[in-house]
C-alpha cells in the first residue's frame, strides 16, 4: 500500500512541475537507504517535520522516478536546512540539500534548483523516522576503525561522519627574531626545503598561530607544523628545537534510527 501511495502522491505533486528527477543515473542495489534528515547541529530542530528513510528497493525506485526538480536558480545555500542523503553499506554516498524558505534544492554544491516541497511534506507519515547522533573522540585511525566496525554490528546504526586523520600530530619550532628571521614568512621559506626532504608538499603544513606565546613575546616566533611524525624524528636544525609533539585528535559523528 505504501507502494501506491507515494507513487500517487509524487505523481499529482508534480504534474505542473519539472520532468527532470533529482536522481538521474543513480544505481540502486543491496544495502541502499534513502534518508531525508534535518541538519544535526541544527538544535531546533526546524526540518524534523520532513524526516523520512525509505529502505525498501522497489519503493526506492519509485521515489526516485517521481522526484522532480525545477530550472536552475540562483546557488543558495540555507543555514537551517533539510538533508535528502543516499546512504549504502554505513556511508553516505551523495547528498542533496533542500533550502525550505527559498524552495530549491542544491545538488552538487554548484548547481541549485527550484524544488516543490509538497513532494515531501507526506513521506514523514509514510515512512516516518527520527534519529539521534553521537559524537566521538579518536586519537588514532585504527581507533576508528575498530569502533566503526562496532556499531555495524548495530540494527539502528545508519552512517557516520568520519574524521580525516590526514595529519599524524604536530609541534613547533621557536625562532628569535633576527635580520635572517625578520617575518613568519621568511621563516616559512627557509624551513619548507628542509621539511620536504622528508616528505612532500601536499603531507604536511606549516602555520603561525597569534597565539598568547606569539603575542606576548615579540622577541621570537614560534612555528607550528603539522604532518607526519617523520618530520619531528628528522628534522635537526642547528641550533632550534623540535618542541611539543602533539597526536592528532579528531572526532567522529554516528547517526542511529531511534
Amino acid at each position: 500500500m505504501k507502494k501506491i501511495l507515494i507513487a500517487l502522491f509524487l505523481i499529482v505533486a508534480n504534474q505542473a512541475f519539472s520532468q527532470r528527477t533529482l536522481f538521474e543515473n543513480l544505481k540502486i542495489d543491496s544495502g541502499i537507504k534513502i534518508i531525508g534528515i534535518y541538519e544535526h547541529n541544527d538544535t531546533k530542530r526546524t526540518c524534523e517535520k520532513y524526516n523520512f528513510i525509505i529502505e525498501d528497493s522497489a519503493s526506492i525506485a519509485q521515489f526516485i522516478k517521481n522526484l522532480k526538480i525545477g530550472k536552475e536558480v540562483k546557488n543558495s545555500h540555507e543555514s537551517k536546512n533539510f538533508r535528502i542523503a543516499i546512504v549504502q553499506n554505513f556511508k553516505e554516498k551523495e547528498r542533496w540539500i533542500i533550502n525550505p524558505i527559498q524552495k530549491s534544492v542544491m545538488t552538487d554544491g554548484s548547481h541549485t534548483y527550484a524544488f516543490d516541497l509538497d513532494q515531501l511534506t507526506k513521506l514523514n507519515e509514510m515512512y516516518s523516522f527520527n534519529y539521534h547522533y553521537q559524537t566521538k573522540i579518536f586519537s588514532a585511525k585504527t581507533e576508528y576503525d575498530n569502533y566503526l566496525k562496532q556499531q555495524k554490528d548495530n540494527p539502528n546504526f545508519l552512517f557516520d561522519y568520519a574524521p580525516e586523520f590526514k595529519y599524524e600530530g604536530s609541534f613547533e619550532i621557536q625562532f628569535k627574531k633576527s635580520k635572517q628571521f625578520p617575518t613568519p614568512k621568511a621563516i616559512s621559506n627557509y624551513l619548507e626545503p628542509y621539511i620536504e626532504k622528508f616528505v612532500s608538499k601536499d603531507e604536511y603544513t606549516l602555520y603561525y598561530i597569534l597565539d598568547e606565546k606569539n603575542m606576548n613575546d615579540d622577541k621570537q616566533y614560534t612555528m607550528t607544523i603539522t604532518g607526519p611524525k617523520k618530520i619531528f624524528d628528522n628534522l635537526k636544525l642547528k641550533g632550534l628545537k623540535n618542541e611539543n609533539w602533539q597526536p592528532t585528535v579528531e572526532s567522529g559523528i554516528f547517526f542511529y534510527k531511534e
